[in-house]
């Protein structure tokens, strides 16, 4: 008599999946796309009438592990995401979130405040405020009418 065990049939279906699919998209090295990648905060960048914004997210990452730096018109955000202490007794069947240094540079336009920018940190996500120089401004001049 044949017994049909659904749950564990499935698995092995789910994890011969995985082999195919994670070959398929392998790197040379035998490695998935996630293996081979360094970990980078992602970034938005906006504008607005009087500056730009920089938001970086920062996931488990504490504000003393992250540096600010503007050197030659080039602002630096760089810092590092360290590991959890790990123990023994767990036994891993996935790792996929990222850990170590990290270093994003933007080259910033010529007409800004270096010296005044601002810098945040909330909730993991580093917002960093570069104000325009007043010269980058939009100037509006009044036009006179002569009668």
């Amino acid at each position: 008599m044949t017994h049909f065990r659904p749950m564990p049939n499935l698995f092995n279906f789910h994890n011969q999946m995985e082999k195919v699919f994670g070959d398929f998209f392998a790197t040379h090295d035998g490695e998935t796309d996630m293996e081979g990648t360094a970990w980078m905060p992602t970034v938005d960048v906006s504008e607005t009438e009087n500056g730009f914004e920089i938001r970086a997210e920062l996931p488990g990452v504490s504000e003393n592990d992250v540096n600010v730096s503007v050197t030659d018109n080039r602002l630096t955000i760089k810092g590092e995401k360290r590991q959890e202490a790990e123990t023994d007794d767990k036994n891993y069947h996935r790792v996929e979130r990222r850990y170590g240094s990290f270093q994003r540079s933007f080259t910033l336009p010529r007409h800004v405040e270096t010296d005044a920018i601002k810098a945040q940190f909330t909730d993991g996500v580093l917002t960093l405020e570069i104000p325009k120089a007043a010269a980058a401004k939009p100037t509006e001049i009044p036009i006179t009418v002569n009668a």
